[in-house]
This record gives structure tokens, sequence and C-alpha cells, in this order.
């Protein structure tokens, strides 16, 4: 039995932490299962801890092992394909491969708020920002302590988040054990380029085994729309950037390839900097060969669609290595009080 969603504990030290670290994928649990047995998700449907991460607005770790309970108290199955369907053992069904919202789900308003005040969830998204927007303008040394006077915080939960980072490739301790973030170079973007060249076409490839025709569908419109408005907005450029880049790549079952690419997309926070500075960069000929990697795959093109991918990723290396050097003529930013610059 999960304990209540509106139990406070206040309790200190290892206990109160352990109580921190479980709320999230029980919230999770009660919330899934709440939609099983009302009926609000038919049987069969496929559930992707991606995306229902995304409309709980919470990480993909306690959607992980709340997917796990709940496969492991009968209320949903594993198949063939990636992820998990609704209902019991049924060979004779068809897997469901539509949109959660579509389906009927429909996730409690302020859900992250309520998890993220018992986790370093809640702090996580700012300490990450933060470190991304000074990485390009040069070194700095990442201050624990002041992480956890900010955001008054235990050491513990000041250790995941820069652990969490470490493995976002975003930061890395040094032989003096002291946490260091940038610079990110030009070098740095090559040498991450060269890995997602190699890595990102392969996951692709797997990932289009297991990717539906609507899914598909759904991030051509977005394409075509942020095409036909002419200057899409940056939110919308990263929910495009997100649909091959990510969401895509987290089709495929290798998950060690998969943490080798999310580190390696690190650079791309030079174009969302560069697009703040200097306004909206022109977008077309991105969006031409994001579009050209989404109809091959909806042509059942995998490997075509692969090696447009690669072309793509090619081409964005050379932008951003241009994007990152006109950055580097503009003053430093403001740094959280959590980020000393050392060079």
């Amino acid at each position: 039995m999960s304990e209540p969603l509106n139990r406070i504990d206040d309790a200190a030290g290892l206990e109160s932490r352990h109580a921190d670290d479980q709320r999230p994928y029980q919230i999770a649990y009660d919330i899934l299962r709440q939609h099983i047995v009302g009926k609000q998700l038919p049987p069969g449907l496929v559930l992707l801890e991606s995306r229902i991460a995304e409309l709980m607005d919470i990480s993909r770790a306690p959607v992980r092992r709340a997917l796990e309970l709940l496969h492991r108290d009968g209320f949903v199955r594993r198949f063939e394909g990636r992820g998990y369907l609704v209902g019991a053992d049924d060979p004779t069904q068809t897997p469901l491969r539509i949109d959660l919202r579509e389906a009927g789900f429909t996730a409690p308003a302020g859900m992250s708020e309520s998890i993220g005040l018992f986790t370093w969830e809640r702090i996580y998204r700012e300490v990450e920002t933060a470190v991304g927007r000074t990485i390009p303008f040069g070194t700095y040394r990442v201050i624990e302590a002041a992480i956890t006077a900010r955001f008054g915080v235990s050491r513990t939960v000041a250790r995941e988040v820069l652990s969490r980072l470490r493995d976002r490739g975003l930061i890395q301790k040094n032989r003096w054990s002291t946490w260091l973030a940038g610079p990110l170079t030009a070098q740095t973007v090559d040498e991450c380029f060269a890995i997602r060249i190699l890595l990102e076409p392969q996951a692709l490839q797997e990932a289009a085994r297991s990717c539906s025709p609507t899914e598909l569908a759904v991030m051509h419109e977005r394409l075509t729309a942020a095409v036909a408005s002419g200057t899409p907005s940056r939110g919308d450029i990263d929910r495009l950037e997100d649909d091959l880049h990510r969401s895509l790549m987290r089709m495929s079952s290798n998950q060690r390839m998969l943490n080798v690419i999310e580190e390696s997309q690190m650079p791309m926070v030079i174009n969302q900097l560069f697009d703040e500075h200097f306004g909206p960069a022109d977008h077309r000929v991105m969006l031409s060969e994001h579009r050209m990697v989404i109809e091959h795959l909806r042509l059942g093109n995998a490997a075509v669609a692969a090696t447009a991918l690669a072309a793509h990723l090619d081409a964005a290396r050379r932008r951003t290595k241009a994007r990152l050097k006109v950055l580097a003529v503009i003053p430093s930013p403001e740094t959280a009080p959590f980020l000393e610059r050392i060079h």
C-alpha cells in the first residue's frame, strides 16, 4: 500500500531522506493505478516511461519504478515492444499506440511541485540551467555548500544534484575533489558531435522499430507548423529538437548508448544562448534537415533516415561552432551564487 499523498515526513537523518526518495514513485504509482482501475486508460495501451514523465513533469526514474511496481501488482504487462501494456496478459490483444492524453491520461495540477518539495528534483533544473548558461564563457567552480545554503537542502541532496550533472557531462570533479563546470570550447563541440554522429543514427534505426506512425505524424505536423510560422519561438525549436534528438532516441533499447548520447548533447545549450542574446536565428535550414529525417522514417526508410540524421548533425556541428565563436565576444553573464569563475 502506498503512503497517502498528503503525508509530510519531517524526521531528520537517513530515514527521512529514504522516505523522500520513495515519495515520487509512490505518487506516480498511485496516479497511474487510479487511471487503470478507473478504466480511464484502455486495455492494451502502450505506456512509455518518457511520455509519462513528460506529462507528470518529473524525471524518468520515479516513473520507471512506478511501472515496475504496477507490473509486479498485475496492472500492466510487458510485451515484445518497448514499454508496458495496460491490463493483464492477453496474447490476442494488439498494442494500442496512441498518445496518453488522447487515451484519457491527466496529471494532477501542481504534481511536480508536490513531488519536488521532497527530492533533489526540486532544485536540479535551476542548477542545471545556471551551469549551462555559464560554461560557454569560461571555467567555474561549483560550490556544494552554497547550493545547500541557496536552496535550504541537505548536503546529500546537493551531492545528488552534482552527481547527476556529472552524468550529463556538464560538470566534473578534479583530483582535489573540486566540482568544475566548463569551459565549453570548440574542441568540446567537435568531440561531442563526433560521438553523436556515430551513435545517434544507430539509435535512430533501433528506435524506428518502436516508433508508431501516429507519433511520427505528430512530429511532422509540428515541423510543418514551425516552417509555416516563419519565425518559430525558442520553445517551439526546443520541442522540435527534443522530438528528433531525445524522444526518438529514447525508443532505442540500448540504455548505455542513450546515456552516452545524452551526455554528448550538452553543446545544444549554445544554440539556446545564441537566440537569447541575438534574437531568433534563421532555423529554416535546420527545420528542413529535421523534416527530411522524419519523412524518411514515415516512409519506412530507417537506414536513409539515419544517413540524413548524420548529415544534419555534421551541419549542426558547424553551426554550433560558429555561434560559440560569436558568443565569445559578449560579456560573461551574471552567475548564480553557487558558481565561482576561475578563468
